[in-house]
């Protein structure tokens, strides 16, 4: 009986020991957490580009509102200018490639679209009324159907998707609207003048200030991509010829350090892809004058990734339950 209270007292004085460090080890954590949070959030919160793009957006925005604003130019423009507005409200995009893909390929839908419609508009202006509703139709039917099927073609989606999109709806609002209304044509002149103004405010925003370029961009996530990898070798043979067996330590895959850093490079194709398309608009820059790299760029993230699967193999092979014995290993070291 003895004997038993003694095992008895002896497991409660070890189980609370093991609860105190846990709790200990607990809120050390959260503590340090705690700590480091003001830090992360300014960290996070401050970045002098997206400070200075942030800035050229309110000052586009309110160069765009001065349409509104002083008279005379309310007078000449009116309501449209909430077209400007908007042009610029959607247009302006963080880097300059794609602001300079997404106002040219507005632009030049609406340009498209309000030329069309003035086609369509001076053919059928002697014709009845009849004929003219029929004509314009007809006109609607093929030119939707034609731009839709275009824009199916996974080239044209991929690159001029938006420019699309805009055509088929200043064309359709304009042809139809200018069957009841005598004035749209007009109207549409005086809104094309509008989003031209936002386009050539987006642009000279995006491309003469500060301009943040996707190809430099790009390249730094390359050179990251070339450094995580480095990173993650050198962790897997470090963890290899370590006395301590991950396994024994308990950590989860997901918790893994070498897990996040390859993840994050075999995460990365879609951001290159974007970044390498809005780069193929951007102006050559003065190192690649001659030869545009950006498929490069492509070609060479898809080679890094597939050595990551190289990695993966590695990394699993480090923390299988069979393992070669520590001698062997001491040796191979060596």
């Amino acid at each position: 009986m003895a004997a038993s209270a003694d095992r008895e007292a002896s497991g409660k004085v070890v189980e609370k020991i093991c609860c105190n460090a846990h709790e200990e080890r607990f809120s050390g954590k959260y503590v340090e957490k705690i700590k480091r949070l003001p830090e992360k959030i300014c960290g996070m919160m401050w970045n002098p580009r997206r400070f200075i793009h942030a800035l050229k957006v309110g000052s586009s925005l309110t160069l765009v509102s001065l349409l509104y604003l002083v008279e005379p130019l309310s007078k000449g423009i009116g309501q449209n200018a909430i077209w400007a507005v908007m042009t610029v409200f959607v247009g302006l995009r963080f880097n300059a490639g794609a602001t300079l893909r997404k106002g040219l390929n507005r632009g030049s839908g609406t340009l498209l679209a309000v030329s069309l419609a003035f086609l369509i508009e001076y053919v059928t202006t002697n014709s009845g009324q009849v004929l003219r509703a029929v004509f314009i139709g007809g006109a609607v039917f093929l030119i939707g159907a034609t731009a839709t099927y275009i824009r199916s073609f996974p080239y044209i989606k991929k690159n001029y998707n938006y420019g699309v999109v805009s055509f088929l709806w200043m064309f359709n609002w304009i042809t139809v609207s200018s069957y009841r209304d005598q004035n749209v044509l007009k109207i549409a002149y005086k809104r094309l003048s509008t989003i031209a103004i936002g386009c050539v405010i987006c642009l000279f925003m995006a491309l003469w200030i500060s301009p943040n370029r996707s190809g430099e961009d790009l390249h730094n996530s390359t050179v990251s991509k070339l450094e995580r990898l480095e990173r993650s070798i050198e962790a897997c043979v470090n963890e290899y010829f370590s006395e301590v067996k991950p396994a024994e330590e308990g950590n989860e895959p997901m918790e893994d350090r070498i897990y996040k850093i390859y993840k994050a490079v075999l995460d990365s194709k879609t951001r290159d892809e974007t970044l390498a398309l809005h780069a193929s608009w951007e102006r050559r820059h003065k190192r690649h004058r001659c030869i545009s790299p950006w498929k490069q760029y492509i070609k060479l993230g898809a080679v890094l990734r597939h050595f990551v699967y190289t990695v993966v193999a590695l990394h699993g092979c480090s923390r299988t339950e069979k393992q070669v014995s520590f001698n062997m290993i001491t040796i191979v070291h060596q």
